[in-house]
């Protein structure tokens, strides 16, 4: 039985597809082939069923998600913030500030203990100066291209359109 090129590379691009597909879509997220997502899926109910277009790329997801493409990471992040941002009104209801002035003395803990997420770049610059000015901050755009070097006396924070925290600043 003689098989025609044509039929050959039908059957290569379907087995390369499968697979690759298969790496990607079984990616510790519990996506189904079909592409659902399964029951046992690990985020919170209440965000909802994740981003079905996603990226073909390998990144580590934020809190304990494991692995998965960078659409994911980037709507647990966008998730997470939103979380931040209802728990923190639901705390200061009925108050003018969202976040405590950094200049009283209280009780909170400083950056890096501190969620900064919500805040504005500048408060968050604020409170990361008050806890070591010898650091250079640098507020980026969350979805700014940087260098990928690691610098002990930098921290970089990424703000959304709104200019408000989207990920917990750290030295790096």
């Amino acid at each position: 039985m003689r098989l025609s090129n044509s039929t050959i590379v039908i059957v290569l691009a379907t087995i390369i597809a499968t697979s690759t597909t298969a790496a990607f879509v079984d990616a510790e997220v519990n996506i189904q082939p079909d592409g659902t997502m399964s029951s046992d899926s690990s985020f919170p109910a209440h965000w909802g069923q994740p981003p079905m277009g996603q990226t073909r790329d390998y990144v580590v997801l934020p809190g304990s998600y494991g692995r998965g493409s960078s659409t994911l990471k980037h709507w647990i992040e966008e998730k997470m913030a939103e979380d931040a941002a209802a728990a923190a009104a639901t705390a200061d209801a009925g108050t003018e500030r969202r976040f405590a002035d950094p200049s009283s003395s209280s009780s909170s803990p400083p950056w890096p203990e501190k969620s900064l997420i919500g805040m504005t770049g500048e408060e968050a610059t604020q409170e990361i100066n008050i806890a070591d000015p010898t650091l250079e901050v640098q507020i980026l755009d969350e979805d700014a291209m940087m260098t990928m070097d690691y610098r002990e006396d930098r921290v970089r924070i990424f703000v959304n359109a709104d200019g408000k925290v989207v990920n917990q600043p750290h030295k790096g």
